[in-house]
């Protein structure tokens, strides 16, 4: 039997993508950039058994079926084919934190996925080649295999489409807090959202402007500009779900917690207290600040009706074997 088991963060998009040139290849239509997630994981195990007659897939603690099982079986039948071997395998993955609620559960299962199951199978694949798995499973997975603040290059193809790591995990001592404003699944799924995308009147307004606050954004990020960086985190946020809400169908993410969060935000700048807002596809928000603020926005987050709970993040090591 051949096992392996991998630990992958969740990442939170500074710039987003939303809408695919390609989606049985998950190509974006732009570059995007995050950072990952310390205390956001999957843990992942897969098993290669010669006693068992079909893949099984267990995703915290329930078996998998449908969309969600051949989605994962995709990325096995690909490391069957490079490794050689036709042996069917038992995974078995768990997150610690809520899954599909727009908290990239997907980025951090599929990036442990590609890990283990390649190294299960005996496969030695660079973190570009792992990278370019990952992305096969969840576009944003492509990202969690590197440590700390990382870039996709979203590229034409297959081969030209894999992310990198754009500075180490002790680059900037950022915070992200995750208010947790909704535990359930989200209703519309990301892939959903990128399938209507375009359908928006903002999609290609958008599109435009991206090179320039990309650059920005990237900018901000290395010289550690965070007033910068925050004006361009919260301009992003607020186009990904404006493209949500008017595209077509129209996909409403937001909830009246998010709003309440959004909202004291910006209040407490106004107070001298600096934080800034960004959100995934999905109602929770979050919170990014530096660390000598974390304590005290945490405590903050924690007064607000709505908020289940928080999650407190620094940048994040990538997928690593266990």
């Amino acid at each position: 039997m051949n096992s392996a088991t991998a630990v992958s963060p969740a990442n939170i998009a500074f710039i987003k993508f939303w809408g695919k040139t390609d989606s049985n290849q998950n190509i974006p239509y732009n570059d995007s950039m995050s950072m990952n997630l310390s205390g956001c994981l999957t843990t992942t195990t897969v098993e290669f058994d010669p006693r068992l007659d079909d893949d099984r897939i267990v995703i915290n603690k329930f078996e998998a079926s449908g969309s969600g099982k051949q989605r994962v079986v995709r990325i096995l039948d690909i490391v069957r084919r490079e490794a050689g071997m036709g042996l069917k395998a038992k995974v078995e993955s768990a997150n610690n934190f809520p899954t599909a609620s727009g908290i990239a559960s997907s980025a951090a299962a599929f990036s442990a996925l590609a890990m283990a199951a390649s190294t299960a199978a005996g496969l030695t694949l660079s973190k570009r080649e792992l990278s370019r798995l990952a992305r096969l499973g969840s576009g944003s997975a492509c990202r969690s295999i590197f440590d700390g603040f990382v870039y996709w290059k979203g590229g034409k193809d297959d081969r030209t489409s894999y992310a990198y790591q754009l500075a180490p995990v002790t680059h900037w001592d950022l915070w992200d807090i995750v208010a947790v404003v909704a535990k359930e699944s989200k209703k519309a799924s990301s892939t959903q959202g990128h399938s209507v995308a375009t359908s928006s009147p903002y999609f290609r307004q958008r599109q435009r402007g991206l090179p320039l606050r990309i650059k920005q954004m990237k900018e901000a990020m290395l010289k550690k500009d965070f007033p910068k960086f925050g004006r361009l985190l919260e301009e992003e946020a607020v186009d990904l779900h404006v493209m949500a809400m008017t595209s077509r169908p129209p996909i409403f993410y937001w909830n009246s917690g998010t709003m309440e969060v959004m909202k004291k935000i910006r209040e407490w700048r106004e107070e001298g207290k600096e934080a800034y807002f960004t959100m995934d596809a999905g109602a929770n928000v979050h919170v990014i600040c530096r660390a000598k603020d974390e304590a005290e926005i945490n405590q903050r987050l924690g007064r607000i009706a709505g908020i289940e709970s928080t999650i407190v993040n620094k940048p994040g090591r990538g997928t690593w074997l266990i």
